[in-house]
């Protein structure tokens, strides 16, 4: 059959060259589909042929913003936040960079992502748009965007990018091992642009969120601070509790009011000179127990038992201790419960304590939680996070095993079965260990 001949042949033959150049219209034209919530479906093609699905959420104003967002867990949050952006004349191009590589969602492989394809969308966002361009992440999707605008910037930029928007990052080259102190990308010593920081209150990293705004203004970065209080994960459904739930929807009118922030502080032409760091090896999560290596003497604790009362402890001497953070939002921290269960029954043999802290999270959250799960150990209240920090608690769950001694032996900021043998061989090796 010929290619042409779904034209009808009865048309005249002026009106068979409408219908012709209809057709190419339709087959050149980008791919745009509008959603019944009106949003768009587009792709936008990189340089080297790999399709970026963007999610568009069109407005009129001057403003957009490209958004690297996660599937996990977050889409709807984060979809009820662009919505109202560009209900406020912001318009929002969200990109999945994981799902449109076929990437795992690990942070290793996030970490990893080719930050070109963020200059890339950043350059055609404003040529399809002509709009000012503010980048918004969060967490380690932060690496990315800062990567992508570096790169940006070499590629002679222009003055129409804003500045970040950075949700909680997580910018660690990799988790640190228990008891260490992080270890930041490169890119951060080597961003230069204005920055504004929404940081979750009870978020893991809420007390090194300091360290990492040292580093992002030795490089020439402006940055201000915003913490959430009371707000353990803001973009992740999982959390509905009535101080994250009010926060949402805040967020577009404190995003909007970072965008007139931002503008006073114009982004750099070049960007700053390239650091030297620490560059990415691995997951960093010690999924079995190791010998613990940081220089680190177990603080004293006096915190609030969740059954009335505080507990204090201020020597660890001659009963091996295990110390264990961790939440319920968390679910390796809930999955390991019953093997430390089971550890402390099969512990009752020997000098042996096992201590839990739930990080930062209401009573009534851990006493809800307590009632369908049980647990067969104290449960201590870290209200504020505080004393996860004060042992350098980044990941949960974290367990610290501290022998007669006094001193941290082993470490694991992962969960594991508690009960395994070769665990427990290791822990009854300690009961001997006065040195």
């Amino acid at each position: 059959m010929n290619k042409l001949s779904i034209i009808p042949r009865c048309m005249p033959r002026f009106h068979q060259a409408v219908f012709f150049l209809l057709l190419l219209i339709v087959v050149l034209t980008p791919c745009v589909a509008a959603q019944t919530d009106g949003t768009e479906d587009r792709v936008v093609t990189a340089s080297d042929g790999t399709d970026l699905d963007i999610q568009v959420y069109p407005a009129e104003g001057n403003h957009l913003a490209l958004w690297l967002v996660s599937g996990q867990g977050a889409r709807e949050r984060s979809s009820e936040i662009a919505t109202q952006l560009a209900g406020k004349g912001v318009e929002v191009w969200q990109v999945d960079l994981a799902e449109s590589l076929f990437l795992t969602r690990s942070a290793e492989q996030l970490r990893s992502i080719d930050a070109t394809y963020v200059a890339e969308l950043l350059s055609q966002a404003h040529q399809k748009t002509r709009k000012k361009i503010l980048g918004i992440a969060g967490s380690y999707h932060a690496i990315p965007l800062l990567r992508g605008i570096r790169i940006w910037q070499q590629q002679a930029a222009k003055p129409y990018l804003l500045g970040a928007v950075l949700l909680t990052p997580s910018l660690y080259a990799t988790v640190p091992s228990l008891g260490m102190d992080p270890e930041y990308v490169p890119v951060v010593k080597s961003t230069n642009i204005p920055i504004a920081i929404f940081q979750d209150g009870k978020r893991g990293n809420r007390w090194y969120v300091d360290q990492l705004i040292q580093h992002l203004r030795s490089g020439g970065s402006q940055v201000t601070l915003t913490v959430f209080e009371g707000v353990a994960g803001l973009l992740y459904e999982g959390d509905n509790s009535a101080q994250t739930l009010q926060t949402v929807t805040e967020l577009p009118d404190r995003i909007i009011a970072s965008i007139a922030m931002l503008s006073t502080s114009p982004v750099p032409s070049i960007p700053a000179p390239a650091a030297r760091g620490y560059e990415p090896k691995g997951s960093g999560i010690d999924d079995r127990l190791k010998p613990f290596k940081a220089n680190l003497q177990p603080p004293a604790i006096d915190l609030p038992n969740i059954l009335g009362g505080n507990y204090r402890r201020a020597n660890y001497q001659g009963q091996i201790t295990v110390v264990n953070f961790w939440a319920t939002w968390c679910p390796p921290c809930v999955q390991e419960i019953p093997s430390l269960n089971r550890l402390k029954s099969a512990m009752q043999d020997v000098p042996f304590e096992l201590i839990s802290i739930n990080y930062a999270e209401e009573v009534n959250a851990v006493n809800e939680f307590l009632r369908r799960v049980d647990v067969k150990f104290p449960v201590l209240l870290d209200i504020d996070g505080k004393f996860a920090a004060s042992w350098n608690v980044v990941a949960f769950p974290s367990t610290f095993v501290i022998g007669p001694n006094g001193k941290i032996r082993y470490g694991v900021n992962a969960g594991i079965h508690w009960d395994n043998p070769e665990v427990m061989k290791k822990l009854r090796a300690l009961v001997n260990d006065g040195s």
